[in-house]
């Protein structure tokens, strides 16, 4: 028996979820270099591409003259969206935790100081190599957790964000 690889396509908010089992349903025919035709439980489509962003999975297409915006999941995206690590579905982090044991050897924020993605928060030294720790998202301090100095075990809070 062969195991049904999933598809999930996004048209304008709309989520379809496909099965290899769905496309049997399809009959589609490639008429020019950028033009199909579709059809699909008797009903005919014409659809164009006017624009396809392969890297990202996004499309945009005119199909029977409406321009619709689409993207693209596979199945690996699928399981990454399911176990909730995708980027559209991350929950900003409330608390920031050592990555590993180390020392603090340099705080560069202060509570109340609005960060953004990519910015230095502090330096955190470990085997005798200083690892910069950085903002994960947009936020805002809300707290302070060590001192400089301090030594820290893996998972110590460091920080928390509002």
């Amino acid at each position: 028996m062969k195991k049904s690889t999933s598809l999930a396509v996004d048209i304008e908010g709309k989520r379809y979820d496909l099965a290899d089992t769905h496309w049997e349903h399809f009959d589609c025919i490639q008429v020019s270099p950028d033009t199909y035709h579709l059809l699909e439980n008797g009903n005919t489509h014409v659809i164009k591409v006017i624009a396809a962003d392969a890297a990202h999975k996004k499309f945009t297409f005119k199909i029977d003259g409406e321009i619709k915006e689409a993207s693209v999941m596979n199945g690996l995206d699928l399981l990454i969206e399911k176990m909730g690590l995708n980027s559209a579905q991350a929950k900003r982090l409330q608390t920031m935790n050592a990555p590993m044991p180390g020392l603090v050897t340099g705080i560069k924020i202060t509570e109340g100081q609005q960060v953004e993605k990519g910015t230095p928060l502090m330096i955190l030294e470990a085997m005798k190599m200083e690892n910069l720790i950085v903002a994960p998202h947009d936020a805002v301090i809300k707290s302070v957790h060590v001192t400089l100095g301090q030594a820290v075990e893996k998972g110590a809070p460091l920080l928390e964000f509002s």
